[in-house]
């Protein structure tokens, strides 16, 4: 599949632009804008930082640029081919899903990793697909942030998105797992299996320069509240101390994490 199918590129009427490095052709992207709304407040902050993060961590992961369009603020994602179909095609049967993770080991364990430490549970490979995809190279791409760090407002289980969700996550890590509660089949979690693995990722997210960190949350322009001033000063924290104790916290939970059981930590 080439680039142009994956992400719908057009090439505009002949146009070229001269410069130093020769001469340049125009294209033409799709971008999907998401913005924030009442049950979704965060939505733009947690797109536009998670990715930041899953991309400088070496993830296949559409690109997303946080913009505003007077006066409303936009995660503006670039359109993926496999997040207009993910939910059209059957279930992965087990056996292929086997196959896939076994074949990316590595980059599963990788993801997984990240989204615990994004506080995401809004990924499966079934029963049915979501926001996630093998590419038709093999490559494992992530989609959709949304649900992540400040998550969103659900009053019906006691969630407020924000600083109390951060603060929920980072003394509790069954405080994420309310969506997988209501969805038990979801196949996602259960494929931790290498406790050699969970270790490596873990020292990634560890190695993280506080710049970085720093960095990510400042790519949320300032012109967009919520998150304000607090909010972000929090974010910047639960970013830098989660990779701290997030190992202690998968080894201390391993009913959430099945695949882990039989194995040595």
């Amino acid at each position: 599949m080439s680039e142009a199918e994956l992400y719908r590129i057009e090439e505009l009427p002949a146009d070229e632009l001269d410069g130093a490095s020769g001469a340049k052709r125009k294209f033409r992207f799709e971008f999907i804008g998401k913005a924030p709304n009442p049950r979704f407040p965060f939505t733009v902050a947690n797109e536009v930082v998670s990715n930041f993060i899953a991309m400088l961590l070496g993830f296949e992961v559409p690109t997303v640029l946080p913009t505003v369009l007077a006066p409303e603020p936009f995660a503006m994602v670039l359109w993926f081919k496999h997040a207009a179909s993910r939910q059209d095609g059957p279930p992965m049967s087990s056996a292929r899903v086997q196959e896939l993770v076994s074949l990316n080991s590595d980059v599963v364990h990788g993801a997984i990793i990240l989204d615990l430490y994004l506080a995401n549970t809004d990924r499966a490979f079934g029963p049915q697909r979501r926001n996630i995809a093998f590419d038709e190279s093999g490559r494992l791409v992530l989609f959709d942030f949304g649900n992540a760090l400040f998550y969103r407002n659900r009053e019906h289980v006691g969630i407020n998105a924000g600083i109390e969700r951060l603060d929920a996550v980072e003394s509790d890590i069954r405080q994420m797992f309310d969506k997988q509660r209501e969805n038990p089949q979801d196949y996602y979690f259960q494929l931790l299996t290498d406790w050699s693995l969970v270790e490596k990722w873990c020292e990634r997210l560890r190695q993280i320069p506080e710049y970085i960190i720093e960095t990510a949350v400042r790519r949320i322009p300032e012109s967009i509240v919520p998150p304000d001033g607090e909010e972000r000063k929090r974010l910047r924290r639960f970013l830098k101390q989660r990779p701290c104790y997030l190992f202690d916290q998968i080894k201390n939970n391993l009913d959430l994490f099945t695949g882990l059981n039989g194995g040595q930590s």
